[in-house]
Formats: C-alpha cells, sequence, structure tokens
C-alpha cells in the first residue's frame, strides 16, 4: 500500500514508520523543512524504545522516505493519514487550523482517488469538515477526483509508542462505506496477526 503520513511529530512519525516496517511504502511529509532534513540524514526528533533502528531500516530499505513537498507525496498515494497537532487553546477547545490547512494543501494537489484518515485528535464532525475543505478545493480546479475521509484515531503512550503501533490494544476506524472500510483493514491487518481488536 502506498501511504503520506502529513506530520512527522510524534503520532506521524511513530505511526509512518511502523507501516514502512509492516511492508507498506510511506512518505512522511512535513512543512518543517529543518525537521525533514534531519530525518533523511538519520536524526530522530523524539526518543522512543527501537525507533531510530525502524527508521534507519525502513529508509534504507527505501520503503520510508521524507519530503515537504505535497505534489510529489501525493502523486500515487492510496491513503494520506492526517496527524499534525491539534493544541489545546485557552478556552480548552482543540485548534484544528493545522488539520484545515492539510485538507486544504490535500484538494490543492490530489490527482487520482484516495482514502483520506485523521489521526490528529479532533471534535466530532471534523471529517465532514475536511471532507468539505478538499471539495471545495477540487471544485476551484474544476476536477472530480473520489476520495473518502474516515476517521482513524491514535492510542500511543509516550514512552512505549512503537510498541502500543506494532501491537495495538485495539484500532479504530470510523468510515462510511465498505470499499474503505476493507482497504483501511488490509493496512492494518499485519498487526492483527495475534488478536483481531479492529473496531470499524
Amino acid at each position: 500500500m502506498r501511504i503520506v503520513m502529513i506530520g512527522v511529530g510524534y503520532v506521524g512519525l511513530v505511526s509512518g514508520t511502523c507501516f514502512a516496517e509492516m511492508g507498506h511504502h510511506v512518505v512522511c511529509l512535513d512543512i518543517n523543512k529543518a525537521r525533514v532534513n534531519a530525518l533523511k540524514q538519520g536524526s530522530i526528533p523524539i526518543y522512543e524504545p527501537t525507533l531510530e533502528e525502524l527508521v534507519k531500516r525502513n529508509t534504507k530499505s527505501k520503503r520510508l522516505s521524507f519530503t515537504t513537498d505535497y505534489a510529489t507525496a501525493l502523486q500515487d498515494v492510496e491513503v494520506c493519514f492526517i496527524a499534525v497537532d491539534t493544541p489545546t487553546s485557552s478556552k480548552g477547545e482543540a485548534d484544528i487550523s493545522q488539520v484545515e490547512s492539510v485538507a486544504s494543501m490535500i484538494g490543492r494537489h490530489l490527482q487520482h482517488p484516495c482514502i483520506v484518515a485523521t489521526k490528529s485528535t479532533v471534535p466530532v464532525g471534523t471529517t465532514s469538515h475536511v471532507a468539505e475543505i478538499i471539495q471545495n478545493e477540487l471544485k476551484q480546479r474544476g476536477s472530480n477526483i473520489q476520495f473518502d475521509v474516515v476517521s482513524n484515531p491514535e492510542f500511543l503512550k509516550e514512552g512505549n509508542a512503537v510498541q502500543d503501533c506494532m501491537k495495538p490494544d485495539r484500532v479504530i476506524i470510523g468510515v462510511n462505506n465498505s470499499h474503505s472500510a476493507a482497504i483501511m483493514q488490509q493496512i492494518y491487518s499485519p498487526f492483527m496477526l495475534n488478536h483481531d481488536r479492529l473496531i470499524v
């Protein structure tokens, strides 16, 4: 499966690396050029047991790569994960401005049918909002590319994130159609060999 992980913070880097370890081809995209350049040189911005080894192994095998270029990353993507930060505002609400920005960029650069999955922590209703933003961008381009937006919240504990990702207690996926459900199940099936806790 060809996957793009947008946002190489804690969730994005760990998840993208673990997907690559399971055999998927993953491009990790971030607008932070310094962070992307550091990752290309093998410098890992966070510490998680075994993460550095996994990043280096999958980069060497060419299953994992890093970029700042949306057009290149989305060229042949099948599933695009949004894993950018959603910091809490002073009012206690999640700031989804980065998610909205990513959705807009996806709409501007998407060239063929794709599933967009939100991993970021977002309020109820954000999936529909993301779909609307992408659709509006496609409309401005005069494009009628088919896409679907699904919800795939992440449950990673700091210090145990790689283990949580590789052997998840559960995987939750919110979908509206059977095709997207089947694709997401295909992505996660290697993680569920010992137990099936995939909730769709």
